[in-house]
């Protein structure tokens, strides 16, 4: 898809549509954990066979993300126009008036997608990760299809990429939500009558803590594009996004591995079977070495790969592809033990950490890659950095848990 985007309009106009999305995309710590609060309060009332607080669950966490859209949607149209996007993101003035359109059409779209894709948060605690899997490729080919659709019928433009990118994301929803509550689980459909703000409480103690992990995760994980665009230029976007596509095949198939992780964890947990779970993480850790391997393999080959992939259209410096591949195996380790703790619902160590990586990670990104003059290598390292949880922490308190056991 990248190639044909690119093709589609340029490299610079890619890398404004990037920086553009990451910033709608920010919105979503707005569930206020919901999302993650939900999957462990089902999980646990999955394994109890507690359907009449798994209807109550979902129907008041679909509820709650409603009201909260419809805010966020009001809020978003009375400031837009304020915003001043050229200088946030060091573009052409000439831009401005495209991009404010660009963030009304897509803002209202992410509205609708922000409350649907609580499903996900669902299908993961029945551990049908595979449905999860499958909301995401249909989406990808849909936008993909419309990409096409668009190619030979419009001009390139950002705000047609927009849209081509947001209905086939907003599509795939809806399909999985008629299917799961139509047609796989019609006594779970959402009604008033099942509404219960109490019971939000209980999805709230846990999410909470989530929300400001969340947080945290936002700005560290989903401000590279915009600190990119602003300290460089929309091409560097482009090219370290295109080296991220290359890597993230890496996570993204390592995270199908994990998707089920979590709430399997929180039903052994419930059945009081610790040594499974200590089982599970020596499997995960050697499957994560294969994957390690993979990775150099990739970067060995990346710069074949990018002129094969992209037919030349980008420059991919190999010192980006190193930074972006050491960024993706940390992580990935990092899921390992964070997936695993966040299922024992241990999240104290993570919430503090995430507390101190969210105040100096934009800082602490401005020194590397600015004052040490790393460029976007410097973006690489400070994700790194940031994620001393699940490199360090995480990996501590595990061990320290199960040496007691």
């Amino acid at each position: 898809m990248v190639p044909l985007t690119i093709n589609y309009v340029n490299p610079e106009k890619y890398g404004i549509w990037l920086s553009v999305s990451t910033i709608v995309l920010w919105f979503n710590f707005f569930d206020i954990g919901l999302g993650n609060g939900l999957r462990n309060q089902l999980s646990i009332a999955i394994a109890n066979d507690d359907i009449k607080t798994v209807r109550k669950l979902i129907s008041t966490a679909y509820a709650s993300l409603i009201i909260i859209s419809i805010g966020l949607f009001c809020i978003f149209w009375m400031v837009n126009h304020l915003v001043n996007y050229s200088s946030i993101l060091n573009i052409s003035a000439n831009y401005q008036n495209d991009i404010k359109d660009l963030m009304g059409i897509i803002f209202g779209f992410f509205c609708i997608q922000f409350v649907l894709q609580i499903i996900n948060s669902i299908n993961y605690a029945f551990q049908q990760s595979s449905a999860v899997s499958f909301t995401l490729l249909f989406g990808s080919l849909l936008s993909l299809i419309f990409i096409v659709v668009f190619k030979y019928t419009t001009s390139g433009s950002l705000l047609n990429l927009g849209i081509a990118y947001f209905s086939g994301t907003l599509l795939s929803l809806i399909t999985i939500n008629v299917y799961f509550f139509g047609f796989k689980r019609p006594d779970l459909i959402p009604s008033l009558k099942d509404i219960s703000f109490a019971s939000s409480k209980s999805i709230m103690n846990v999410g909470g803590k989530f929300f400001v992990i969340s947080m945290a995760g936002i700005v560290q994980y989903q401000t590279d594009n915009v600190l990119i665009s602003r300290y460089f230029h929309p091409t560097s976007v482009t090219e370290y996004n295109v080296a991220y596509k290359l890597f993230s095949v890496i996570l993204m198939v390592f995270g199908i591995v994990m998707t089920p992780v979590w709430s399997a964890v929180t039903e052994a947990k419930v059945k009081g079977d610790y040594s499974w779970i200590k089982a599970l993480e020596k499997n995960l850790f050697k499957i994560w070495m294969g994957f390690a391997v993979a990775a150099i393999i990739i970067l060995l080959l990346s710069p074949y790969i990018f002129n094969i992939w992209l037919h030349r259209m980008v420059k991919v410096h190999f010192i980006t592809s190193l930074g972006v591949m050491l960024y993706v195996l940390s992580m990935s380790y990092g899921m390992i033990y964070v997936h695993i703790l966040n299922g024992l619902g241990r999240l104290k160590t993570q919430f503090y950490i995430s507390l101190v990586t969210m105040v100096l990670f934009i800082p602490m990104t401005y020194l590397i890659a600015i004052k040490m003059n790393l460029g976007i290598l410097g973006i690489s390292i400070s994700l790194i950095i940031a994620n001393a949880n699940g490199l360090l922490a995480a990996p501590l308190e595990f061990k320290k848990i199960f040496k007691k056991l």
